[in-house]
């Protein structure tokens, strides 16, 4: 499933490392990779104020919707997998 993160930008909800608020971490901007460069910063706030910032393998998305509304949506593809699964009869051939 995706997330939307605001202004026509998507993401798998599996490539999401973290959502965070820019209120409890305001210092995004100097977040390196393991490998010393730094993250690749990719604005979906459509010049909003940037509420939240969202950590992928290469990349920080900044967007304007809250950190719990994107926590809900990605935990969403969580509860919908769990639900398909306890539906799943395990393939029984009849």
């Amino acid at each position: 499933m995706y997330v939307h993160l605001g202004t026509g930008h998507s993401l798998k909800s599996l490539d999401i490392i973290g959502i965070f608020s820019v209120g409890d971490t305001p210092c995004y901007e100097d977040l390196r990779r393991r490998n010393g460069r730094p993250y690749e910063i990719v604005d979906c706030t459509g010049g909003s104020v940037v509420s939240t910032y969202i950590l992928t393998n290469d990349k920080i998305y900044l967007s304007a919707i809250s950190a719990a509304t994107l926590q809900k949506r990605a935990e969403q593809y969580t509860q919908n997998m769990k639900q398909l699964m306890n539906q799943w009869d395990g393939g029984n051939d009849e």
